[in-house]
């Protein structure tokens, strides 16, 4: 019997930032914006002194009450004269991409045209799975320019909306603060590959004969030597780069440009069709990540699908293209069934002219398909042949080896 998906993963899918903004989220950010923490209690109590003189009798919360209220008509004042003497030049904002779970970086080149007592850097409006950690304030003084910076938390991957960054400018008492927007931004959170230590599954009988040229040291032996790499294991002595092992007393390998769109084509299908399958889609890019990490440090993967879709990728920007098309696929909606057309075989344009291998939720009957990988719950209630290897969701957090099939079952 199936399990159900982990709580966890409902609780995690649930929207929680709204799409269109309402009266009580623009309350909420003007109080995350424009409050610091000595004007959020003061405004607490404000209330806390509201209600306490609806007690019979309490007449002395009143007089508190109105003494707070007082102290905010005078912050008034305050802050629109902060507000007029902030005047600045800000440059792009440069948002450094990152892997689920690490610190992004959102860093801004700001120049003062008066002189900045305090300034920081922060992000609002954006997911509340990102968490923001302002940097202390900074002088900035007239005509000088200063890079301020913040580091945003992350917990899973997705191409996020930064809806304002901003500069941070403290009102002189200390309650309130301006947040001055410099822009809008994006931050791209890719997946954390699952690391793979071996990959033997490819060379498996009768379809693993076209993925084993690949995975010999002369593939796609070009002309044109491009450049040296670290000596890895399995590498030819033959392609042993003599001049920099003797400079730097370890062996290096010459490496030479390959033919375009040679190497393995991988395709990646994340549609699941019932509710334990979406579950596991994120176990599933995480695989991917893994295996497309593997194939670009060793520079055998010639074309990428998503789908039918076919990715382009950039060549030399090792692998940022192929993690950044991880990081934009839609989170799976627990509570919408995906609509599939009548026939979903994986049919590309161009027929592949290398070995293809699927990663999916569920087995693909194609004769275009050599291999395929699937990720499952539970219990398996098939063994398939050399062409299929079922990985379970749970090794999917570390290092796995894609080598024999009773390693990876539960």
């Amino acid at each position: 019997m199936a399990r159900l998906p982990s709580i966890k993963w409902l609780l995690d899918a649930y929207p929680r930032t709204p799409k269109r903004t309402g009266l009580l989220m623009r309350l909420f950010y003007i109080w995350q914006e424009g409050f610091l923490p000595a004007g959020r209690s003061a405004f607490a109590l404000l209330f806390l002194s509201m209600v306490a003189g609806l007690v019979p009798g309490f007449w002395a919360a009143w007089i508190f009450c109105g003494l707070d209220f007082l102290l905010f008509l005078a912050l008034a004042p305050s802050l629109f004269m902060t507000c007029r003497k902030t005047r600045f030049e800000a440059g792009p904002i440069e948002v450094s991409p990152v892997f689920e779970g690490g610190d992004a970086t959102v860093q801004v080149q700001v120049t003062a045209k008066v002189r900045l007592d305090a300034v920081s850097l922060s992000c609002f409006r954006m997911d509340q799975s990102l968490v923001v950690e302002e940097t202390p304030y900074t002088l900035v003084n007239k005509g000088e320019s200063s890079m301020l910076l913040c580091k945003v938390r992350t917990k899973k991957r997705g191409a996020y909306t930064v809806g304002k960054v901003s500069l941070l400018i403290p009102e002189i008492m200390g309650m309130l603060r301006y947040s001055a927007k410099v822009g809008s931004a994006e931050i791209l959170v890719y997946p954390k590959p699952v690391v793979i230590s071996s990959f033997d599954f490819l060379t498996w009988g009768s379809s693993g004969l076209v993925f084993a040229p690949l995975l010999t040291s002369g593939f796609a032996r070009g002309l044109d030597f491009s450049g040296v790499r670290e000596y890895q294991e399995g590498d030819s002595l033959r392609d042993l780069h003599h001049k920099a092992f003797a400079r730097y007393g370890k062996p290096f390998t010459k490496e030479f440009e390959a033919e375009r769109g040679a190497g393995i084509v991988l395709v990646l299908d994340v549609q699941g069709d019932t509710l334990l399958e979406r579950s596991l889609q994120e176990p599933l890019i995480r695989l991917a990540a893994g295996i497309g990490a593997w194939f670009i440090e060793r520079g055998i993967l010639g074309r990428f699908f998503i789908g039918n879709e076919e990715i382009q990728l950039n060549v030399g920007d090792d692998g940022d293209s192929f993690f950044a098309t991880l990081a934009r696929i839609p989170v799976a909606n627990p509570f919408k069934r995906p609509t599939r057309e009548s026939s979903h075989i994986w049919s590309p344009a161009a027929r592949p002219m290398g070995p293809v291998l699927r990663l999916g939720l569920h087995r693909e009957e194609n004769s275009l398909i050599h291999k395929q990988v699937l990720v499952f719950s539970g219990t398996p209630r098939r063994q398939y042949g050399d062409d299929t290897l079922l990985v379970h969701h749970s090794l999917l957090n570390g290092k796995v080896s894609l080598n024999r099939q009773e390693d990876l079952l539960p």
